[in-house]
């Protein structure tokens, strides 16, 4: 499957993170949402929700992520798929309505860099990175701790961060789905929309 021209080429998915780990098995997700495999397509919408996205909170595999997902809305093959009884865009631009939730709309963007601003940690936020990526890290006391450390509030800020630069390329593949033939993709686009439209982005405070 071909990723989204973003300029950003296809990410080097074992120097990312989501909610249980390191994020290699995304890609293989991704790749499902379009496929032929219906049980393989529930699972990899289950694993944007459970992992690339957790109870709102975002990883760094989360903008990546969510910028192939953009990318799938004009995939002629997604307007033929369904997820149980729901259009499969319809439960795509679902989940990029809760990435723009979780990039904080709320938050000034000078707040958000700030927070981001890694200037004198270089070496703490860097050996906090490796522990967040061990192989073994996921059942260890090591990636426990590692959460009540200041240098993960800044890798956390600098998610929020990227994804912010994503939004400008999901809502532009979000509002394309306003002319979707399903009324039901049209209704999520519109209210993914709205809460995109709400993110401040470098040169924008929102809406």
């Amino acid at each position: 499957m071909s990723r989204p021209g973003n300029g950003l080429g296809e990410p080097d998915w074992s120097r990312l993170f989501h909610a249980y780990g390191v994020a290699v098995d995304v890609p293989a997700h991704l790749d499902a949402l379009a496929g032929d495999d219906e049980r393989a397509r529930v699972k990899a919408v289950d694993h944007l929700w459970a992992a690339v996205i957790h109870q709102g909170t975002p990883w760094s595999a989360t903008p990546p992520a969510a910028l192939v997902v953009a990318g799938l809305l004009s995939d002629p093959r997604t307007a033929r798929r369904r997820v149980a009884s729901a259009p499969l865009r319809a439960v795509l631009l679902d989940f990029l309505g809760e990435v723009g939730e979780a990039a904080q709309p709320e938050v000034p963007q000078e707040e958000i860099r700030a927070a981001a601003d890694p200037r004198g940690r270089e070496a703490e936020i860097a050996a906090t990175l490796e522990t967040l990526l061990s192989e073994d890290s996921e059942d260890s006391e090591e990636s426990e701790d590692v959460w009540d450390e200041e240098a993960i509030e800044v890798i956390m800020a600098q998610v929020v961060l990227d994804l912010r630069a994503a939004v400008p390329y999901l809502t532009e593949a979000v509002a394309a789905c306003l002319a979707d033939e399903e009324p039901a993709v049209r209704d999520a686009a519109s209210k993914a929309l709205a809460v995109l439209r709400r993110v401040p982005t470098d040169g924008s405070s929102g809406t």
